[in-house]
């Protein structure tokens, strides 16, 4: 499935951002149904990409998870992610987002082997807000934190793993062979990018 990203001809915020309509993933990786789906929207201005998840549910977080700051492991709970490579290299980035805004990301060099000369990406700025029935958590990623990364040459599978402790996995990916895997940047769809004023 591809990934829609709104291209801003002026420069973004997270009130534009929440107003995007929003694209759903209504299956788990073994096709089950998701009740409720995920719903994400993605957009870029001229220095940022903006990323935003929700869900009508309740969800358990990484117990060490603060609003706006790094934590490693956010995938051992719920958390809504998205991968992004180049269409030329097998270089990528994972993002992660957790429910209340905290975020981890990291960059690899190939398939799960982290690229350990990229820092942390830096400027990322987040919001997040987690009730017993519903979630939505948002992030301004700054472009130049992503190293190698061209919009207009670009591949992306939007991520989520939810209902922890029996955790389900969702991609926008289409091929679902095998065990939940989200480093197949093979597997990753180019964005759509549409002008939105």
């Amino acid at each position: 499935m591809q990934t829609i990203i709104h291209a801003w001809q002026t420069p973004g915020s997270f009130e534009a951002l929440a107003t995007l309509p929003l694209q759903e993933i209504p299956h788990d990786w073994y096709g089950n149904d998701v009740e409720p789906p995920l719903q994400y929207a993605m957009a870029a201005d001229e220095d940022n990409l903006w990323f935003l998840a929700s869900r009508q549910s309740g969800a358990t977080i990484h117990p060490d998870a603060e609003p706006g700051n790094f934590q490693p492991e956010l995938w051992k709970y719920d958390v809504a992610e998205f991968f992004i490579g180049s269409t030329e290299m097998p270089a990528y980035w994972e993002f992660n987002l957790c429910l209340n805004g905290a975020w981890w990301a990291c960059g690899f060099q190939n398939a799960r082997q982290e690229d350990t000369s990229l820092p942390a990406p830096e400027g990322i700025e987040t919001q997040g807000r987690l009730t017993d029935h519903e979630w939505q958590c948002m992030a301004r990623i700054p472009l130049r934190a992503l190293q190698g990364i061209d919009l207009r040459r670009c591949k992306i599978a939007v991520t989520s793993i939810l209902n922890t402790p029996d955790q389900i996995f969702l991609t926008t990916a289409d091929n679902l062979e095998g065990e939940p895997d989200f480093h197949r940047p093979a597997d990753w769809a180019m964005p759509i990018l549409v002008p939105t004023a």
